[in-house]
């Protein structure tokens, strides 16, 4: 059954039908029109709803002293959250993408290595040779004649060669770990050990770290990662998201704290992550980040409302202490 179009004031008429309170119903309008009823009140409605009523009723029904100012408030809460994560998984995509073509590239030194299946695990042809057209797209994607100003192209021509640092500038985090997952073990365990040494040097971590099945439990963290990374550069709610993932994301002995051990896929889960692959200095600023917009969104709700979506966020009365690193 098709929904007929409302104007803005049904849509506002509604809501007040509903039990959502709207106290100044032109601001309303004017939210509206700038970010769309299905995006505010589809997206982040759930949180607010009387499901007792909501379920007798037939209709959603929200919990009485609701307002259009709340949904609203944690909608932009968590485009903030969003924009903060981003920025520092963009970070440690960054670092990632170095760590491979400069490690991959000192073993294979030939022109175009990363196209010839021989420098990868030989475990899987099927899937190297998937991986290896999809990096032969990225090249034929961004080389056109037509982009003679790129640096696809100016390599190219001039060098005839393209450096798997250029190539991986255009390509996505997700095929960065596709080749990651393709990579022989010695370049493989330069990658991680470069990660858990640099880890070691900044939080003056003496002992020594070790991991079962370290490979398996990294590209594991990396999948992980990445569906944060995909929910949020495509605007997608985030806080109350739980990922799906096949087999049991390994519990990372170097940072996890006694307290918190359990990995539940949820945001808590991808910032404590992130402190293994960004600086000292950059995890901080992201927990002061954080905790910024956490304490702007308690102001603005119900204690009730904010308990709620904290926990839905996977963070527990001592999250500040349980997202510090050692």
């Amino acid at each position: 059954m098709s929904k007929p179009f409302k104007t803005y004031r049904q849509q506002l008429n509604i809501l007040r039908s509903r039990n959502l309170i709207i106290d100044n119903g032109s601001k309303a309008i004017d939210i509206l029109k700038k970010e769309g009823y299905y995006n505010i009140i589809n997206g982040y409605k759930e949180i607010f709803l009387d499901e007792p009523l909501s379920k007798q009723m037939g209709m959603d029904y929200y919990k009485n002293g609701t307002t259009f100012n709340h949904i609203y408030a944690l909608y932009d809460f968590d485009r903030e959250i969003r924009a903060i994560i981003l920025k520092y998984i963009l970070k440690m995509e960054s670092s990632l993408k170095t760590k491979v073509s400069y490690y991959f590239s000192e073993r294979y030194k030939q022109n175009f290595n990363y196209l010839d299946i021989n420098n990868f695990d030989n475990q899987n042809p099927q899937k190297i040779t998937k991986l290896i057209a999809r990096l032969s797209s990225v090249i034929t994607q961004n080389s056109e004649q037509k982009d003679q100003g790129g640096q696809f192209y100016h390599y190219l021509d001039k060098h005839k060669e393209l450096p798997l640092w250029v190539l991986t500038t255009k390509m996505t985090l997700g095929e960065i770990i596709h080749f990651f997952g393709a990579l022989e073990i010695s370049i493989k365990d330069k990658i991680v050990n470069e990660f858990i040494d640099t880890f070691k040097k900044e939080y003056s971590i003496k002992n020594n770290i070790i991991l079962s099945n370290k490979y398996e439990c990294f590209l594991a963290i990396f999948y992980f990662i990445n569906e944060f990374r995909n929910i949020c550069a495509h605007e997608e709610r985030l806080y109350n998201v739980i990922i799906k993932r096949k087999g049991k994301l390994p519990r990372i002995i170097m940072f996890h704290n006694q307290k918190s051990n359990k990995f539940t896929s949820k945001v808590f889960d991808c910032i404590l992550i992130l402190g293994l692959f960004i600086s000292k200095k950059d995890y901080n600023k992201l927990l002061s980040a954080i905790k910024s917009e956490i304490i702007s969104l308690n102001r603005k709700l119900p204690q009730n409302i904010f308990n709620a979506v904290l926990i839905k966020m996977g963070f527990s009365k001592t999250w500040e202490t349980d997202l510090k690193l050692p």
